[in-house]
């Protein structure tokens, strides 16, 4: 059988006693097969037609934030901004689209799917404060994504978020160049940015100090009454930060001994976009935001999207028509992963000539952007999902959902009048998927489990776990 070999790094602590981790592994398991009737049906209904953008986060309702940037984004894309490093290598380190259609087709024939090395997670790593703590610590001193390159597409455009508890801000300067800064005023340290925007300069509401796109102090209300005031060393305070490939990654935000060595590879892996670029740079026009509180700790959040085991149980009514229940292909490059999830239509390519398959709109990729990041592929449309850690049992879920240039005029922001679009179905497996996550959680403080059972097919979830111990152990170390 024809497969794709993926690494699967050493997971020794946390493997099952009887696994057998290797350098490679091309193994399958097999799962039930399932053929619901009018399949393709479902498919086309389903992933055809105008796009409905409301609530795609999977609340049940509310409205997203950052009004302002979001309906200005709907009649503008990133035109000038660089959405690809020339200096990095363009090869993909992943399988193309007639690889993936093979790999898929033959799990098809198989009833089967990728398997991988089988985790078990304490329990206590969810729900203990001190290991949250240093995960914190971890995440703060690790490169990570912030916000898509769309989310601020032309010159005085700015964007706020907490990244592990640090506000910060995105801005493109006159020059074109996006900068990460923390979000406080150098005067009292008021939030200098709220939401979403776009302005000429940066006026902060307290007191009026006003800053330039690049960061540099410009205007200080009655400065004579503060003496000693050197404009020049007042600006906002910079956070590390490079645009490549659609993405805009900050550098770390604390240095605790340790992390030197780490991260510049973890920089590189966010950095060497050629992985997810032809997927991301389309997408360029930013329709809609939404931030929203969870009931679950990061990592919950996290796995909910790194396994297909659950499609039949979870998504019933909504992906299980559409996609296979528990098949998936399954790869990782560095820390990172990408679960390929097919739908049922790849089988009208068993027809056609390998030269023509692709797989647009026949899977959906998610690529797993280690720590907190998830970058998930549908036909018209991709998500940049970022997930921010609270506490043990809290989280904030940020979606941007960007779309094609041509695709636009068909978007609409009213979902109740296009209940079978895109957006909408979206958005409905995306409800399920977090009723999981918190029923997860709130299984974790019952006292039933010591660890979290992964199988083989969970693998993914496998490699993220294992990265994010090895690098805790990293900076652990004297």
């Amino acid at each position: 059988m024809d497969t794709i070999r993926h690494r699967h790094v050493r997971v020794a602590p946390g493997l099952m006693p009887n696994s057998e981790p290797t350098a490679t592994s091309s193994a399958t398991v097999r799962r039930p097969r399932s053929d619901p009737s009018n399949a393709e049906a479902s498919t086309e209904r389903a992933l055809s037609g105008r796009l409905s953008i409301r609530s795609l986060a999977g609340d049940r309702g509310g409205a997203g934030t950052a009004d302002n940037g979001i309906t200005k984004s709907l009649t503008r894309d990133v035109h000038s901004v660089i959405l690809t490093d020339m200096s990095v290598p363009a090869e993909s380190v992943l399988a193309n689209d007639v690889e993936i259609v093979r790999r898929v087709l033959a799990h098809i024939d198989a009833g089967t799917t990728d398997a991988g090395g089988a985790w078990r997670e304490p329990v206590e790593n969810y729900l203990n404060p001190g290991r949250f703590a240093e995960e914190l610590r971890l995440l703060r001193a690790m490169p990570s994504v912030f916000v898509p390159s769309a989310a601020i597409p032309d010159p005085g455009d700015h964007v706020e978020r907490n990244a592990f508890g640090v506000p910060l801000f995105a801005v493109r300067g006159r020059d074109r160049r996006a900068r990460v800064f923390r979000n406080a005023c150098r005067h009292r340290g008021f939030a200098l940015v709220e939401g979403a925007g776009c302005a000429r300069a940066l006026v902060c509401r307290y007191h009026g100090w006003t800053y330039r796109l690049d960061g540099s102090l410009s205007h200080v209300p009655n400065a004579e009454a503060f003496p000693g005031l050197d404009a020049s060393t007042r600006g906002l305070v910079e956070v590390p930060s490079h645009e490549v490939d659609g993405l805009i990654v900050i550098g770390a935000l604390d240095s605790p001994a340790g992390t030197q060595d780490l991260v510049g590879e973890a920089l590189a892996a966010l950095t060497g976009g050629a992985a997810w670029r032809d997927k991301l740079a389309p997408a360029c026009r930013l329709v809609y935001v939404e931030s929203t509180p969870k009931a679950m700790n990061w990592k919950v959040l996290v796995e909910q999207f790194l396994e297909g085991y659950h499609i039949r149980s979870t998504h019933k009514d909504t992906f299980f028509p559409v996609q296979y229940d528990d098949l998936n292909v399954v790869e990782t490059f560095g820390p990172n992963s990408r679960i390929t999830f097919p739908y049922r239509n790849i089988e009208r390519l068993r027809d056609r000539p390998e030269s023509s398959w692709t797989t647009d709109a026949r899977v959906t990729y998610v690529y797993q952007l280690f720590p907190n990041v998830m970058v998930a592929t549908f036909p018209d449309l991709v998500l940049v999902i970022v997930v921010d850690p609270v506490d043990i049992d809290h989280s904030t879920l940020v979606v941007y959902t960007m779309v094609r240039r041509d695709f636009v005029d068909r978007v609409t922001a009213d979902a109740p009048s296009n209940p079978a679009g895109a957006g909408s179905f979206i958005a409905r497996g995306a409800v399920e998927d977090n009723e999981m996550s918190e029923g997860v959680q709130r299984g974790l403080h019952s006292g039933a489990n010591q660890f979290v059972e992964f199988g083989r097919h969970e693998s993914a979830i496998g490699h993220f776990h294992a990265t994010l111990d090895e690098r805790l152990a990293a900076i652990a170390r004297p």
